[in-house]
């Protein structure tokens, strides 16, 4: 008998905990297969739909869980995991559409996402059958037993991808992937492509950095000094805040601890003001333990995007359509720094992806494999 998908009960966590152990073993780093708190919490969360799938005994064979941000419109799919003794039987495509078609019927968002996994192209697959748009790769984010690249993809509501405010201009090195969502997506944009300065911004006097880690009062804070319209990283709140200690700019991030992703989710006074100080800022998020540093940046903020194209980071997704704006919506680029060396060895990713791996893998090289400077 085909299994059934319902509804997650809290009486199911025992359970889930024992499907995904079978599936990852102990490599599995979020809290939705590993901490029964957190399991419970979302469970029962009005902003949380937790799909699991029944066997006629009642054991749990697949799990799927959809998030929502109504304040941004947005939604999450995450967690997909199928026992090894029952795929091939179509149950993560049940999962998978079955989920994403709900989420975007019932009017509370206009997008949901998800990432896949690059150990083989099949969780790809499922998605794009699905719907949804490949977007981009996460390089090197650490999620598993190693820093494993993942991939991002999205589903639009009817109507959305087309409502998107033109944007006029794009640094160069942003050019490759607005071409890549174009090619993959068919969705053509004609930004005009303007060289950047791509020497590194002039570096200001070293100052100190301090370490807030008391995320209650850093949320609060980032509440109270963050421009509203970048106060934008959907399911991400701040934990940590970095001040210079002259007090020239704080900081607002997420690390995790547990395996080294760190987000950039605002800034004060504004983001350019962390520009003469961002090498600096990085190499104290790496001692902090962060491994991967992404942050997010509107396609049109010309002069932000290039300075941390000046600074390392490169373009690793886009997400069209992101944010409403009015009536429209704004395009993002998700600004992506690897604190470790690349290892695409392995990689396996459906043709859809292949335009923004290479995208990021010249602009890898030119960054950082430039030796013309050393045979002058």
């Amino acid at each position: 008998m085909t299994p059934v998908f319902d509804r997650a009960r809290v009486e199911d966590i025992d359970e889930l905990l024992r499907l995904y152990r079978r599936v990852y073993g102990a490599a599995y780093a979020l809290p939705l297969g590993t901490e029964p708190a957190v399991m419970a919490r979302e469970i029962t969360s009005d902003l949380t739909t937790w799909m699991v799938a029944r066997e006629a005994g009642g054991g749990l064979v697949a799990s799927i869980v959809g998030n929502v941000d109504p304040a941004d419109r947005l939604g999450k799919m995450q967690g997909l995991v199928v026992d090894p003794a029952c795929r091939g039987g179509g149950l993560a495509q049940q999962a998978v559409s079955s989920m994403s078609d709900e989420m975007l019927a019932d009017g509370r968002i206009d997008s949901v996402y998800g990432t896949a996994r690059t150990t083989s192209t099949a969780p790809q697959r499922v998605c794009l059958r699905s719907g949804f748009r490949a977007l981009g790769i996460f390089p090197n984010l650490r999620k598993a037993a190693k820093h494993e690249t993942m991939v991002l993809l999205a589903r639009h509501r009817e109507g959305v991808i087309e409502r998107r405010h033109p944007v006029e201009r794009v640094p160069a090195a942003i050019g490759p992937i607005v071409a890549a969502l174009n090619t993959v997506a068919g969705m053509p944009m004609q930004p005009e492509v303007v060289p950047e300065n791509e020497a590194p911004a002039e570096q200001g006097p070293s100052v100190g950095v301090e370490l807030i880690n008391a995320p209650e009062f850093v949320l609060r804070r980032f509440a109270e000094v963050v421009e509203p319209d970048r106060a934008f990283y959907p399911f991400h709140k701040p934990n940590m805040l970095l001040a210079a200690s002259d007090g020239s700019y704080e900081v607002y991030t997420h690390l995790s601890i547990s395996d080294g992703y760190c987000t950039l989710i605002g800034a004060a006074p504004n983001p350019m003001a962390v520009d003469p100080h961002m090498d600096q800022l990085i190499s104290q998020l790496g001692n902090f333990g962060a491994f991967y540093v992404e942050t997010l940046v509107p396609l049109h903020a010309f002069d932000e995007l290039s300075s941390l194209l000046a600074h390392g980071f490169l373009p690793a997704a886009v997400y069209p359509a992101m944010r409403r704006d009015g009536d429209l919506f704004r395009d993002y680029v998700v600004m992506a720094r690897t604190m470790q060396p690349l290892d695409f060895r392995g990689l396996a990713i459906d043709a859809a992806f292949r335009p923004f791996v290479e995208q990021y893998i010249d602009l890898w090289k030119q960054k950082y494999l430039n030796t013309i400077g050393v045979f002058r």
